[in-house]
């Protein structure tokens, strides 16, 4: 993209264009040069120009009843969540900023603001400035919201939308010992979610073989710089878009790298793994996967050592819920994990968040 910018501008004789326009004017003054260019493009406008069709712009086919009622069965099943209607826009690079995702795939504004692209970050803004006082630290922060967010590029799969309604939930608290706010938060947030989805089921709407699967960021790094998977390989052939992607690369450590492991010391003790990422990861097993086990027996809860997708992303544990249709097809309907984004809002190392959302839009083109 910088490159073919650099190409337009010498074209028309600008060799300094993208100088100017990203570091030599202040900000004040670049919204004025570019909100005067959009001024002169629109008087040019006809109105042939603005019925052209756009997968961002077009309006979502499913009926507003059916989201409704999702939305509302949502909010029931986060009862102990505080419910935040959260702004359409976030200052321009947040998501950046915090997740480290490229600009390009968020829309952008030339006012200095950005559409809302995950409402996970719309919640940790909300979260920061909630807990700014050491005061307002001292108690747990439960949050969570509906909101039609805007990513890019535009899918190229029907059953993707160029913008989509998630349900969203973040845990704010305080690093207290012995992985304590972190088992608290994952259980929390995984029973609403299966709470949702159990209610969604005497709904009529239609699933199956629902897996929920956990991982830890810091343990898929060990094991992949242990079988010589470096960090730049995954980031170039791993998508989360492409669910296979994961697969593909590590078909040949199949045999060697333990994917879903039940016994942790047994089947991870040859990796040399930190003895602290193996007492969580059984900590994750005893007062997670196995009490939710007993309270969900139609649920298969797992590890996924072999997750690949947001190694960058989350630092700690993270979910994925599948779910699988009456056609037999697989869906990642769920998605979260721990960030340190309110740690570094708050320059507060002691600062824990878990973020998650659920596809709900999805879940009511695929499973009704």
């Amino acid at each position: 993209m910088t490159d073919l910018a650099k190409q337009i501008a010498q074209k028309h004789g600008q060799n300094d264009l993208l100088e100017l326009l990203s570091k030599d004017l202040s900000g004040s003054q670049l919204h004025t040069v570019l909100l005067t260019a959009i001024k002169e493009r629109v008087k040019e406008q006809s109105l042939t120009d603005i019925t052209k069709t756009s997968k961002v712009t077009q309006a979502c086919n499913l009926d507003g009843r059916l989201l409704h009622q999702v939305e509302g069965i949502a909010y029931q099943s986060a009862k102990d969540y505080k419910v935040v209607e959260l702004a359409p826009l976030n200052p321009l690079g947040t998501t950046n900023q915090l997740s480290g995702l490229d600009q390009g795939n968020i829309l952008s504004t030339i006012r200095a603001f950005e559409v809302a692209s995950d409402p996970t970050i719309g919640l940790a803004l909300n979260c920061a400035h909630l807990r700014k006082t050491q005061e307002q630290r001292k108690n747990n922060l439960s949050l969570c919201t509906s909101q039609r967010v805007v990513r890019f590029p535009e899918p190229t799969n029907p059953t993707y939308t160029a913008h989509f309604k998630l349900f969203s939930m973040v845990d704010s608290g305080r690093d207290r010992g012995s992985f304590g706010f972190e088992l608290d938060a994952l259980k929390s947030q995984l029973t609403v979610y299966l709470e949702l989805l159990k209610a969604l089921g005497q709904c009529g709407f239609s699933h199956k073989d629902i897996v929920v699967e956990l991982s830890d960021t810091r343990v898929v790094k060990a094991l992949a710089l242990s079988h010589g998977v470096d960090s730049d390989k995954i980031k170039s052939m791993v998508r989360a878009s492409d669910s296979d992607s994961a697969t593909r690369l590590l078909a040949q450590y199949q045999k060697i790298w333990v994917k879903a492991p039940t016994n942790i010391d047994d089947e991870l003790g040859q990796y040399n793994l930190p003895a602290h990422h193996l007492l969580q990861l059984k900590a994750l097993q005893k007062q997670v996967m196995e009490p939710l086990s007993i309270f969900y027996p139609g649920v298969h809860f797992c590890f996924n050592l072999h997750r690949l997708t947001g190694l960058n992303y989350y630092q700690g544990p993270t979910l994925h819920i599948k779910l699988q249709n009456l056609a037999d097809q697989t869906f990642m309907v769920a998605d979260g994990g721990f960030v340190d984004w309110t740690q570094r809002l708050l320059t507060d190392k002691k600062e824990r968040l878990l973020t998650s959302a659920i596809g709900i839009e999805l879940i009511c083109r695929v499973f009704k």
